[in-house]
């Protein structure tokens, strides 16, 4: 909880700063439909090609990262999540 004191920001004492790996890691958890690294300095405030490198990371480190549209797409747009995508809202056409 932030408190706003005469213009300056003052912390609470339980409040924690969060690395970026963090921020990704459970974002990506977070999300049923994925999320795109464009999207993250937006949502979490982490630079894409960071967001992107955290990504990578984790993937080397074992973590269920899931991916759609990698390989049709660049990488800053492909959809990533831990744990399956919901593919619910894509395109069924045949």
């Amino acid at each position: 909880m932030s408190l706003f004191h005469k213009g300056k920001v003052h912390k609470s004492e339980g409040d924690t700063k969060k690395s970026n790996t963090d921020k990704v890691k459970e974002l990506l958890i977070a999300t049923r439909y994925g999320v795109s690294a464009s999207e993250m300095p937006i949502i979490i405030n982490v630079a894409q090609d960071q967001a992107l490198a955290i990504i990578d990371t984790l993937k080397k480190q074992g973590e269920d990262i899931h991916s759609l549209g990698e390989g049709d797409n660049p990488p800053e747009l492909v959809l990533y999540s831990i744990g399956q995508i919901d593919q619910g809202i894509t395109s069924t056409e045949q």
